[in-house]
């Protein structure tokens, strides 16, 4: 955030660099699901792996829908 505040011009403002970066680590995109995994095996799941690709699918679709959501939103206000 410091380095791109240094290359924001207006200072009091956010930019958009700077919002899509904020937003792409409030998505959390999951590699691989350690928690909900040891959970399944925990409970005895026959495949505890299972969940990958629709998880994958589901953190992809959340960062391309926020990344949309802030391209539109500073468009409109700006």
């Amino acid at each position: 955030m410091k380095s791109l505040q240094k290359r924001n011009k207006e200072k009091n403002k956010l930019s958009n660099e700077m919002a899509i970066f904020i937003v792409l680590n409030t998505a959390s995109i999951q590699i691989i699901p350690t928690t909900v995994i040891a959970i399944r095996n925990s409970l005895g799941s026959a495949n505890p792996t299972a969940i990958l690709f629709p998880v994958w699918i589901a953190t992809i679709c959340a960062a391309i829908a926020a990344i949309l959501a802030v391209k539109v939103l500073t468009n409109i206000w700006q």
